[in-house]
């Protein structure tokens, strides 16, 4: 029998809602204060026999990890850790003990937030297929020059707000995606994200009018564990 695990908790004073995973509702496996999230008779390479089955188990641990952390904080787990005895388990809650309380106690009442910056294409207007001769030259060096001048800024703009977010953000982490030009910034704060939604993102609006910028709802600390 392996133990799926999704989470590290505090052991809770009152019942949790426990949702299913992906064949059964999850449990609490504990030592002392600290549980773990687990699910009995998980096989890590029966999920991953196709790539249909490894993205539904993906999928379904992020869920179970977002429906225990809306009810407390937790320590989340990446995809693919399992232990394969209940012994197992409490022997590493144990030996790991005191590094798990310094970080559930970091992370009491507090939620990762993303926040997404989507580079606003350059608003051209220039229409040189309708331009000839020299005036079409001239046009279309006039466009590119542009255009790198409005690409320069946007750069700039970036460099500026990355130094602004560090300021009050010094753990903050910067990933960029798979999209072309849009980044990523994950930020630690407390659940309620009133100060990040009504303050700190207006001004970091107002300082990149060149970027589109869009905030996650509170999401478990994956980068900050």
């Amino acid at each position: 029998m392996s133990f799926y695990t999704y989470a590290f908790l505090y052991l809770p004073k009152s019942s949790l809602e426990l949702p299913k995973g992906m064949e059964k509702e999850v449990e609490l496996i504990s030592s002392q204060n600290i549980a773990a999230v687990v699910e009995a008779n998980v096989s890590i390479e029966a999920i991953q026999e196709t790539d249909e089955k490894l993205i539904q188990a993906v999928l379904i641990h992020d869920q179970v990890v977002r429906k225990i952390f809306q009810q407390t904080s937790i320590l989340p787990l990446r995809f693919g850790n399992s232990f394969a005895m209940v012994k197992d388990i409490i022997n590493h809650l144990q030996n790991n003990h005191q590094q798990y309380l310094r970080i559930l106690t970091q992370l009491e009442q507090k939620a990762e937030y993303t926040v997404t910056f989507t580079p606003v294409s350059y608003p051209s207007t220039l229409e040189i297929s309708e331009v000839r001769g020299k005036a079409y030259l001239l046009a279309k060096k006039q466009h590119f020059q542009q255009q790198q001048a409005f690409q320069t800024k946007q750069h700039q703009q970036w460099e500026n707000i990355r130094q602004l977010i560090l300021q009050d953000y010094p753990k903050a982490v910067f990933k960029d995606t798979t999209e072309k030009g849009i980044r990523q910034v994950h930020l630690l704060a407390n659940r309620d994200s009133e100060v990040i939604t009504t303050q700190k993102l207006q001004t970091w609006q107002t300082e990149c009018s060149y970027w589109q910028i869009t905030l996650s709802e509170p999401l478990p600390p994956y980068h900050f564990v």
